[in-house]
């Protein structure tokens, strides 16, 4: 009788490591998803002409996450949740099955001159670093027209 437990009880955790979904790239492609505020994506990384600097700019404090809304080749930013506020209004370009460019979609709502600056400037490369649990960290880098690399280091976590 205790054998048949002991088996049991192997074959039940045999089956949930089975069952346990390891994600990947591809499971962050479309669906929802939500990007918390942390300390790391309030520091940009400037590399030019052989030197780094850092760079903090003044964040919105009553921003806590992003929500994203993502279909095949766009995406919808929102703060704070959906229907909070104007959403943001993105384009995807895949570059890899891991690797994006990304740009603001002038289609959907009038751009600001930030967002005009970083599609002049051929968008936003988002790659990943790795996989942890439901989330996946990533370094976005954009290389300016002038030579510059601005990155940011970020999160975005599966709903």
């Amino acid at each position: 009788m205790k054998k048949t437990i002991y088996l049991i009880g192997i074959f039940l955790l045999f089956g949930l490591k089975i069952n346990a979904q390891e994600l990947t790239c591809e499971d962050f492609k479309i669906g929802q998803f939500y990007i918390p505020e942390t300390p790391k994506m309030a520091k940009y990384t400037i590399v030019e002409n052989d030197s780094i600097s850092e760079f903090s700019p003044e964040r919105d404090k009553t921003i806590k996450k992003y929500i994203v809304i993502r279909e095949i080749g766009t995406q919808i930013e929102w703060k704070n949740g959906i229907g909070n506020g104007n959403p943001e209004y993105e384009i995807i370009e895949w570059i890899d099955g891991c690797t994006y460019r990304l740009t603001y979609d002038s289609s959907k709502s009038e751009l600001e001159e930030g967002k005009k600056w970083v599609n002049d400037n051929n968008g936003i490369v988002v790659s990943k670093t790795k996989i942890e649990n439901k989330c996946l960290y990533y370094t976005a880098t954009m290389t300016t027209n002038d030579g510059q690399k601005i990155s940011q280091d970020g999160i975005i976590c599966k709903e």
